[in-house]
């Protein structure tokens, strides 16, 4: 599955942002596995982060995003702890989660909040081939939205914009780092305090 997002650091780094709580706590293992339970608890939070970023800019259901996004939950790769989320299809969605609707000849679909929903119909970059009239050209069938294209005998599964885009805007990728590294520590402070109450 393509990667969508990693949390990968080394843990002693983490560490040393609250050295202060930990400098009682022996055992380096019990160490690691905090920051392994902290990154894990980061992952799922960011997995909720990120759907609602993305559902604030696209047109898509909550649903169908947090079932495509799935934690690979972190271990240690040498000094590092590495976790990451994993996306089910190509870093987006079938385009028939993005509100599709079938027309005689054609398939509507609202890909961005901010846009009216558009056409997708014979033409385009996609080379997507006429018809004889009244036989669709693109439909909607086993939960794709499908189109008969130039230079391919069967029908091609459309799918919408990749939302490496979202993750890639400067405004966005400075507010994930916000968000991730305030939740790590967190998460950290958390567990810390655990290993000092057992």
């Amino acid at each position: 599955m393509p990667e969508l997002y990693r949390v990968d650091a080394d843990w002693q780094d983490w560490l040393s942002e609250i050295w202060d709580e930990v400098d009682s706590i022996a055992s380096e293992s019990r160490l690691r596995q905090a920051v392994v339970r902290a990154t894990n608890d980061t992952l799922t939070h960011m997995r909720s982060f990120l759907s609602k970023g993305i559902r604030a800019t696209y047109y898509v259901k909550k649903a169908d995003i947090d079932a495509a996004m799935q934690i690979v939950k972190a271990r240690q790769r040498g000094r590092n702890i590495e976790g990451r989320l994993s996306f089910r299809y190509r870093q987006s969605l079938p385009l028939s989660q993005f509100g599709a609707r079938q027309g005689k000849t054609y398939v509507s679909v609202k890909v961005l909040k901010a846009n009216r929903a558009r056409r997708i119909q014979p033409g385009g970059e996609k080379q997507i081939l006429a018809t004889k009239k009244g036989r669709a050209a693109v439909w909607i069938a086993r939960g794709h939205v499908l189109a008969r294209v130039e230079g391919r005998e069967k029908p091609l599964p459309l799918y919408g914009p990749s939302f490496m885009a979202f993750f890639r805007s400067p405004e966005n990728e400075a507010s994930i780092a916000r968000e991730e590294s305030a939740w790590m520590l967190k998460r950290l402070h958390h567990h810390v305090r655990r290993l000092q109450e057992d």
